[in-house]
């Protein structure tokens, strides 16, 4: 099982060598500022630089006899199966740092520089998630690298008190705003415009990850909701297009959450994005699409990777299907891409949904991603997110 663009062993084989691993200590490296590597560089000179990091990484990974996989997008996993040693531990982490600092890749004649971050995780309950959780600690509070032990710390600790604190304050003096980003059709006329969460406050909390979540677990998210729809509400009697609010699926299990979104956003010219990712919330999502369509809102299934989750679904219960963006990436690459962009297809045909082709970033993937039969599309190609 190997990463049809790097070679190295692949997420699903990450999660088989976990079942065997006793003493998993995981690195997860993050490419801090690939967004903007594949904005300058498009897909091509993206898949450049990851292809020419995952050598650097093999490298280093075959030195200090650790495994390494691509976990996903611009994302590497470091693995070491043994007992903690507190010194041997942090000499692999700074190691590491240096070989990362030394990164840098000429493409096109032009000198490339990535920056990275790392979340790490010593435990073997749930490392990756751990590690995932460190990560955006990292990247929110701009350290080369988190252990979750200091995530824990952050959020069980006084910190805690100060994040629930700026987020309280965010919210107060209307620090959140939004981005709109449209999808399109081949003629570039839109379709919709997917509404983008920004956070502009405390340097600390910028990312909209860790700040959502913390909303969550701090029980500040209903509050968040509140003020994100009546946004989007007001900005709906401005525009003649839809706007869409994405939501995750673990959002529209609370009976008084789903009532607010009925009664804010009935028979208006709004699509609710559910983040499909959580195929354990399936029977919550089937349920909130009709309750949903009952009011004459419409929905959209995001980041689909798989079109068996989409036999569960009646006809013509949902709008659209976005693609998950990997599948979009790979699929001049990739054969199972390529396999599953054309099942996702037909089983959207089958449903009476459309399907988005997303982060479509250059001409190749564009034409890409047409060729297959792909009509509507959203990336940086097309719009960047931007303000009303």
């Amino acid at each position: 099982m190997k990463d049809a663009l790097t070679t190295l062993k692949s997420s699903t084989a990450l999660d088989e060598y976990l079942l065997t691993c006793k003493h998993p200590k995981l690195f997860l490296i993050d490419i801090r500022n690939f967004k903007q590597i594949n904005l300058t560089h498009s897909d091509e000179g993206g898949n450049f630089i990851l292809c020419s990091f995952a050598k650097a990484l093999l490298s280093f990974a075959q030195l200090h006899e650790m495994e390494l996989f691509r976990f996903k997008n611009d994302q590497f996993i470091l693995l070491l199966d043994q007992t903690f040693e507190l010194s041997t531990m942090e000499k692999i982490i700074f190691v590491l740092l240096d070989v990362l600092k030394e990164q840098s890749y000429t493409y096109h004649d032009v000198l490339i520089s990535p920056s990275f971050r790392i979340g790490i995780s010593f435990d073997h309950i749930k490392p990756i998630q751990k590690a995932q959780k460190a990560l955006l600690v990292a990247k929110a509070e701009e350290q080369l690298f988190v252990t979750y032990s200091e995530f824990a710390n952050t959020l069980m600790e006084e910190s805690e008190e100060k994040i629930a604190q700026l987020v309280d304050q965010a919210i107060a003096e209307k620090q959140i705003q939004f981005d709109f980003q449209p999808i399109v059709d081949k003629n570039l006329h839109v379709i919709y415009y997917e509404s983008l969460l920004r956070l502009e406050c405390y340097s600390g909390l910028q990312s909209p990850k860790l700040f959502l979540k913390i909303a969550r677990e701090k029980k500040f998210f209903d509050t968040l909701l509140s003020v994100s729809a009546n946004t989007i509400k007001h900005f709906l009697t401005l525009k003649k297009e839809p706007l869409a609010l994405n939501l995750s699926s673990c959002d529209l299990g609370d009976s008084d959450r789903m009532a607010f979104l009925i009664h804010t956003f009935a028979q208006q010219n709004i699509i609710i994005e559910i983040q499909c990712e959580e195929t354990e919330h399936l029977s919550v999502i089937l349920d909130a699409i009709q309750q949903f369509k009952h009011v004459g809102i419409a929905t959209a299934l995001d980041n689909v990777e798989d079109a068996s989750i989409l036999a569960c679904f009646p006809a013509q219960s949902l709008s659209y299907i976005k693609v998950h963006g990997d599948i979009i990436r790979n699929l001049e690459i990739d054969e199972h891409a390529k396999t599953k962009a054309l099942a996702l297809l037909d089983a959207a045909k089958k449903l009476g949904a459309q399907c988005i082709a997303t982060h479509i970033n250059s001409s190749k993937s564009t034409e890409a991603a047409q060729a297959f039969g792909f009509k509507l599309f959203q990336g940086y190609s097309f719009e960047l997110p931007h303000p009303f």
